[in-house]
C-alpha cells in the first residue's frame, strides 16, 4: 500500500515537473518575440509595433479626440449668440410666410354649426382638431432652435388646438450650455439616427407659460374651446423607481402655469387620475369649454402607492398622474412610439398612438376598414410620421376622411407648398369627422312610472322603516 502511494506521489511530482518547465519555456519564447518585437522599426507595416500602435491611436482618436471636438463644435454652435440668430431667422419665416394662416381660424362653437354635427354627435371622438407636434421648435431642421415664446404663440394663432410634446432628456455632460443638466426632462430634436439635432433644449415649464398666457386669450378665435395636450414621452428612467417618479414629478412642476385651466371636479365626477378616461371623449362639448385635458403615453399610477413604496409622498402639484386624464397605449408591440405600451389584459385603452404606416398600409377591403372605423369611433387615435418630416397629404386624408383618426400632428418649420395644403385641411381649429363614421351618442333610457295597477298602493313601494 505505500508502495502504491510512493509511485502516485512521484507520478504527480513529475507532472508538476513537467508543467514548470513548459511554464517556463513559454516565458522565454514570448520574452524573446517582445525582445524581436522591440528591435524592429515601429514605422514600417511589417513591424507587429506598427499595427499596435495604430491601432492604440485609432481607440484614442474614436474614445477621446472625437468627443472633445464634437463638444467643442456644439459649443460654438449653441452659444447664445449663435441661437439668437437662427430664431431671429426663423421668426421671420413664421412672420412671412405663415401670415396667412393666422386669419382666424373658426372655433368648435362654429365648426359644430357649420360642420353639420348634430346634438348626439357633439362630442371630442367626433372632431379632429389642427394637432402640432414640437409646438416650440422653430427650426430648421438640422442646427435648428427652441424659442417656446415665439413658436407655442405662432401655433396657436394658427388654429392648433392640439399639441404634441416629445418629452425626453440627454445623458451627456459634453452638451453646450444651451441644455439642461443630464437626465432633466426636457424636448429635444432629434432625428430619424435618434442624433439631436437642435442647438438647445425646449423647456417645459417656458411651453407651459406661453400655453397658459395665449390659448384662452383674445391673441385667438378659440379662446372658449378646449385644449388638448399630449404629453409624449421619448424617453424616461427606468420605470417603477423613484428616479422614474421624480422624472415625472418634474414634468408635473413645469405645468404650474397651466393648473388653472385643468379640467378637474364636475357635477358629472373627477376627471383627474383617469378618474373619468371612459366618459370624457363621448360629454357634450360645452361641458369642456376653456378647459386643459392631459393626455399621456406612460403609466402615473406608482403616485398613488409612492408612500408605501418609496417612503415619499408627492404633493398634487408634483403628482403627474393627478394631472393626466387619459392614458395613451400602442396597439402593436413591435411598433416604436417613445415609451408607450401595450395595454394589459385589465386595461381598456380610449387612447392609442400609432405610425401613420400603419393606416397607409392597412387592406382596403371593407372589412378592415369598419374594424378600423370603429375602432376611432370609440377611441382617440394619434398618428406620428417619422421624425423631422410631415405626413404626405394623401396619406393625412385617408387617415382623417376615411378612417377618422382624430390627431395628425403637424411639424411646423417651412411653409412650402406640402405644409400649406396640410394647413388647408383645417378651415376650423376643430375639423368634424365626416358624418357617416362620427360616434352616435345614445339617447338616454326613459325610466316609465308604474302601473297604478300593480299593487294597492298605487304602484307606489315605501322603503321599510
Amino acid at each position: 500500500m505505500n508502495a502504491t502511494v510512493k509511485a502516485a506521489g512521484n507520478g504527480t511530482a513529475n507532472v508538476a515537473s513537467k508543467a514548470t518547465m513548459a511554464v517556463k519555456n513559454g516565458a522565454d519564447k514570448a520574452l524573446q518575440t517582445l525582445k524581436i518585437i522591440s528591435s524592429q522599426d515601429a514605422t514600417k507595416p511589417e513591424s507587429p509595433v506598427f499595427w499596435v500602435l495604430i491601432t492604440l491611436i485609432v481607440i484614442f482618436i474614436f474614445f477621446y479626440v472625437i468627443p472633445v471636438l464634437i463638444m467643442r463644435a456644439r459649443a460654438t454652435v449653441s452659444n447664445p449668440n449663435n441661437i439668437a440668430t437662427i430664431g431671429a431667422e426663423q421668426t421671420a419665416v413664421f412672420d412671412a410666410k405663415f401670415v396667412a394662416e393666422y386669419k382666424d381660424k373658426k372655433s368648435l362653437a362654429a365648426a359644430r354649426q357649420e360642420q353639420n354635427v348634430a346634438e348626439n354627435e357633439n362630442c371630442l371622438i367626433n372632431f379632429q382638431p389642427l394637432t402640432v407636434i414640437q409646438p416650440g421648435f422653430l427650426g430648421p431642421i438640422k442646427d435648428g432652435v427652441y424659442d417656446e415664446k415665439e413658436g407655442v404663440t405662432a401655433v396657436l394663432r394658427m388654429g392648433a388646438r392640439c399639441l404634441v410634446l416629445p418629452i425626453d432628456y440627454h445623458d451627456k455632460d459634453t452638451m453646450a450650455k444651451a441644455f439642461p443638466e443630464p437626465f432633466k426632462p426636457c424636448l429635444l430634436f432629434r432625428d430619424a439616427a435618434d442624433t439631436v439635432r437642435s442647438l438647445n433644449a425646449g423647456n417645459l415649464a417656458a411651453t407651459a407659460q406661453v400655453i397658459a398666457d395665449v390659448a384662452w386669450s383674445d391673441l385667438v378665435s378659440q379662446k372658449n374651446d378646449p385644449l388638448i395636450l399630449v404629453l409624449y414621452f421619448v424617453r424616461t428612467p427606468e420605470a417603477n423607481t423613484k428616479d422614474y417618479l421624480n422624472f415625472l414629478s418634474q414634468v408635473a412642476r413645469d405645468l404650474a402655469p397651466l393648473s388653472p385651466y385643468l379640467l378637474g371636479q364636475t357635477p358629472d365626477g373627477v376627471y383627474n387620475r383617469q378618474g373619468r378616461q371612459d366618459q370624457l371623449m363621448f360629454v357634450d362639448t360645452n361641458q369642456l369649454e376653456r378647459k386643459l385635458i392631459v393626455m399621456c403615453n406612460v403609466d402615473t399610477t406608482g403616485f398613488r402607492t409612492s408612500t408605501r413604496d418609496f417612503k415619499h409622498t408627492y404633493l398634487p402639484k408634483e403628482d403627474l398622474d393627478y394631472w393626466v386624464h387619459m392614458r395613451i397605449y400602442k396597439q402593436n408591440l413591435e411598433t416604436n412610439v417613445g415609451m408607450t405600451s401595450i395595454a394589459g389584459k385589465s386595461d381598456y385603452p380610449r387612447a392609442y398612438i400609432d405610425r401613420t404606416s400603419y393606416y397607409t398600409t392597412l387592406p382596403s377591403d371593407s372589412s378592415t376598414k369598419k374594424t378600423a372605423v370603429d375602432n376611432t369611433k370609440e377611441k382617440f387615435i394619434i398618428t406620428l410620421s417619422p421624425e423631422g418630416k410631415n405626413p404626405e397629404s394623401a396619406a393625412a386624408t385617408l387617415i382623417l376622411d376615411t378612417y377618422g383618426a382624430q390627431a395628425v400632428p403637424l411639424l411646423l418649420t417651412q411653409y412650402t407648398p406640402d405644409v400649406q395644403a396640410l394647413l388647408g385641411k383645417w378651415k376650423y381649429a376643430w375639423k368634424a369627422k365626416p358624418k357617416e363614421i362620427r360616434y352616435v351618442r345614445p339617447a338616454p333610457l326613459e325610466i316609465t312610472q308604474q302601473s297604478p295597477s300593480v299593487n294597492a298602493n298605487g304602484g307606489s313601494i315605501r322603503s321599510p322603516t
